[in-house]
């Protein structure tokens, strides 16, 4: 993508933006983000309400076997009409999209089932479709260590508890 910007200092170290490659939504580094305004059906948003807890006490579970989300957002607005999901994930959008249903679709199903209009099963073609259809592409996008993926995240967490232990025993 190209923006208009004046070079100075603080843009030495930009680091390109792009279009993602084989969907919606802008790839910075490894990381891609998507954004869905969803339309709720009268009421919907007090269903959504009576949801989000489990959904997310359950979101560390179905996070890790999806296994490429870094941060997954649901907020309700204009008015309790629609809501706004963004989520930020490692690689392109058609692999994520198959994690997602293949991984997280019954947990997906059980907020938004009844709630977002036209939702019915994220293995359904026709809700793959809703899904798409809702999906707007962020006019800017920003990560902190675009080059890590939720693995390498992981990999550095484990190797830096392990070397502390190991500092630990030394002393």
């Amino acid at each position: 993508m190209s923006w208009n910007y004046t070079p100075n200092d603080r843009t030495q170290d930009i680091v390109e933006v792009r279009q993602q490659p084989d969907g919606p939504g802008l790839r910075y580094g490894k990381r891609g983000e998507a954004t869905a305004v969803a339309d709720l059906i009268p009421g919907g948003a007090d269903m959504l309400r009576e949801r989000i807890g489990q959904f997310q006490a359950e979101s560390r579970y179905f996070e890790a076997r999806i296994g490429t989300v870094h941060e997954l957002r649901v907020v309700v607005i204009n008015n309790d009409t629609q809501a706004l999901v963004t989520v930020t994930y490692d690689g392109d959008f058609k692999p994520y999209l198959a994690d997602i249903i293949r991984e997280g679709g019954a947990w997906f199903d059980a907020l938004f089932r009844g709630v977002w209009e036209g939702y019915g099963s994220s293995t359904e073609p026709a809700t793959q479709e809703i899904i798409l259809n809702s999906i707007v592409t962020a006019d800017m996008f920003y990560v902190c260590h675009q080059d890590l993926s939720v693995k390498d995240v992981t990999r550095l967490k484990r190797q830096s508890a392990a070397l502390t232990e190991l500092l630990d025993s030394v002393n």
